[in-house]
C-alpha cells in the first residue's frame, strides 16, 4: 500500500510520462520554463520529464539558498539563477539536467520519492557501465559544504560512483503538483553524450521502469534502493 494523503490518487497504469527534449538556455530561461510548466501542470497532461543543458558554463541555486559562493565560479560564469525548487549552489559544466512534473502528485511523500527516481536513474547509469550507489549518512567536513555548495560532499540519498557524487536532486511541492529538479554529472561523459543516451533508453525502457516505480510505490524501487534520509540539496 502507499501512504500518504488519501485524498491524492495512485499512480496510474494509464498515466504516460512524455518525455520533453528541450532546448539548450542560460540558467535565467531555463529556470523560467520550470516555473511556468508548474503552474500548468495537469492541465491537459499528468506526468512530464523534462531534460535539458545550458548555453555554456553557468550557476543555479535554491530559492531559500544563503551561502557564498566560490569566487573561482563567479569568474567562470557570471550568470547565477534561483531555481523554483529548494537546496544550495550547483555549478553546472557537463551535466545533463532533469525536470520531472507530476500533478496530481503521488501520495507518498519526498523522502520515497527521491529513493525511487534516484534509484530509477541508477538503471539509466548502469546502461552506461557506470556502478553506481546511493549514499548513507554523511559525515560533514564543514568548509563550503557548509555554505550549501551541493557537489562538494555527498549527502545521504545522492547517487555515488567511486565515491563521486553524480546526482543530486531538490524538490518542491505545492498543492497537488510535485517538481524534481536533478543534476547528473558522470565523469567521462560530456552532456551531449549523457543526453544523447537518455533519449534512446527512455522510450525503450525508461518509461515503463519510472511508470512501475510510481505505481509500486515506496515499498519496492526499480533499481537500486536509496536509503531514507533528508538531502541538503533539496526543498
Amino acid at each position: 500500500m502507499i501512504s500518504g494523503d488519501s485524498s491524492l490518487p495512485r499512480f496510474s497504469r494509464s498515466r504516460r510520462i512524455s518525455l520533453l527534449d528541450d532546448l539548450a538556455r542560460g540558467a535565467s530561461g531555463q529556470m523560467a520554463v520550470d516555473t511556468l510548466l508548474m503552474t500548468r501542470a495537469g492541465r491537459g497532461w499528468e506526468g512530464l520529464l523534462r531534460i535539458y543543458d545550458f548555453h555554456g558554463p553557468c550557476v543555479t541555486i535554491g530559492r531559500t539558498f544563503r551561502g557564498e559562493l566560490p569566487s573561482s565560479w563567479l569568474d567562470l560564469c557570471p550568470e547565477v539563477a534561483v531555481r523554483p525548487t529548494g537546496g544550495g549552489a550547483v555549478l553546472h559544466l557537463e551535466d545533463l539536467c532533469f525536470s520531472f512534473f507530476l500533478s496530481p502528485r503521488p501520495s507518498f511523500g519526498a523522502k520515497p520519492f527521491y529513493r525511487i527516481f534516484h534509484g530509477w536513474l541508477n538503471r539509466f547509469l548502469e546502461t552506461l557501465s557506470v556502478s553506481a550507489s546511493c549514499a548513507g549518512q554523511v559525515v560533514s567536513s564543514g568548509g563550503q559544504t557548509a555554505h550549501g555548495v551541493c557537489f562538494d560532499q555527498p549527502v545521504p540519498g545522492d547517487l555515488l560512483s567511486d565515491g563521486r557524487k553524480v546526482l543530486g536532486g531538490a524538490l518542491r511541492i505545492s498543492g497537488r503538483t510535485l517538481l524534481y529538479q536533478g543534476s547528473l554529472s558522470v565523469p567521462g561523459y560530456r552532456k551531449d553524450d549523457l543526453k544523447t543516451a537518455f533519449r534512446e533508453w527512455y522510450p525503450a525502457q525508461g518509461e515503463r521502469m519510472l511508470a512501475e516505480s510510481l505505481l509500486t510505490g515506496p515499498g519496492r524501487v526499480a533499481g537500486d534502493s536509496c536509503a531514507e534520509g533528508s538531502l541538503s540539496c533539496r526543498a
